[in-house]
């Protein structure tokens, strides 16, 4: 059987914090962006940076999906709310890989050069205030932080 996204006990409308379980399928992921947008709106969150946020979480949820090697087990997200920013941490199961230590794409000088692939890491670091990785017990852990 596989895990979807499963979102943690419903807490009062002044929630700071959420904490969610996504399968590591891509279905999953799109089931996890509906329950984030639902989720953030609820809370008030303005939409470019819900929008912003999805689109570093997806990135970031499709790298572990397409490359993480030796994956087991959901991707665990973390979210709260704090002082103007939203802090949010990914903790999987799979071989040690930081994706922050990956050089910066080239963009491409015109369209038809442009290849597919290659920029997604360099979006995430654009749209956040922080992105970073450690490795422990046999986990990855980024966490990201964008700006309310």
């Amino acid at each position: 059987m596989q895990e979807k996204v499963r979102p943690s006990k419903p807490r009062p409308a002044a929630t700071t914090r959420w904490r969610y379980r996504v399968g590591r399928e891509r279905a999953a992921i799109g089931q996890f962006a509906d329950a984030i947008e639902r989720d953030l709106a609820a809370a008030g969150i303005a939409e470019p940076v819900r929008q912003s946020l999805a689109t570093v979480l997806d990135e970031l949820l499709a790298n572990v999906v397409m490359h993480a090697q030796a994956a087991r087990g959901p991707v665990h997200v973390h979210l709260r709310r704090r002082k103007g920013e939203l802090i949010v941490r990914l903790r999987y199961c799979a071989a040690a890989f930081d994706p922050t230590a990956i050089a910066a794409a080239q963009l491409p000088a015109t369209l038809e050069a442009a290849r597919p692939g290659g920029v997604g890491i360099a979006m995430v670091r654009a749209m956040t205030r922080e992105f970073a990785h450690r490795y422990r017990r046999g986990e990855n852990h980024l966490r990201v932080r964008v700006a309310v």
